[in-house]
């Protein structure tokens, strides 16, 4: 823990949002008041996210140094989230030994990976649009389905029809399709889990 709080000292010095995150329990370990002010979010807050829940994370760690598996450095494009609605932040993490990384957001718009940036920041992008259209056009119409679905099953039961069954499997597989739905819609892109 006392080497956390040195970093946090250094991270400090600079005036470039920069972060340590732990990649094994997925947490930030330190951050600079600059990751903070680009993040939007409080100290307090910052201690109890997880890293898919600020970071969209690119496809690919590139290898920065030829070192053996012990030794190795490599770095991966990132996209900070922002608040709905907010342009997500392109960025980068180096990590070591599969276990630390140093996020580093480019607040500069370096040229040498805008191109794999973009596809992270577009990532997200699009993402917060299916969110958006899922919440404000298709989730009104599926909870009217459910309903319907509940008031025939209801009216079916009372008449002692053999199809209320039928249609209470049809509202549990359209409600579980639904949980599904936006279970996935609402997970934070964990990426660096599969890495």
């Amino acid at each position: 823990m006392e080497n956390f709080q040195e970093l946090c000292a250094v991270l400090n010095r600079f005036a470039l949002p920069r972060a340590i995150v732990d990649f094994e329990h997925r947490s930030f370990v330190a951050w600079n008041p600059k990751f903070l002010e680009h993040t939007g979010i409080t100290e307090t807050e910052m201690k109890a996210s997880k890293t898919g829940d600020l970071l969209t994370f690119g496809e690919t760690w590139f290898p920065l140094s030829s070192e053996s598996d012990a030794q190795k450095i490599e770095y991966l494009t990132c996209a900070l989230k922002r608040p709905f609605g907010g342009s997500p932040a392109p960025g980068f993490i180096v990590r070591s030994h599969d276990r630390i990384g140093y996020v580093m957001l480019d607040v500069f718009g370096s040229s040498s990976s805008q191109f794999e940036q973009g596809q992270v920041v577009g990532r997200e992008e699009e993402r917060n649009r299916i969110v958006k259209v899922f919440h404000e056009e298709v989730s009104p119409s599926i909870i009217a389905a459910l309903f319907l679905i509940q008031t025939a099953k209801s009216e079916l039961e009372e008449a002692g029809s053999p199809q209320a069954e039928i249609v209470s499997k049809a509202s549990d597989i359209l409600t579980e399709s639904t949980r599904k739905i936006a279970g996935v819609l609402s997970e934070p892109d964990d990426r660096e889990a599969r890495s």
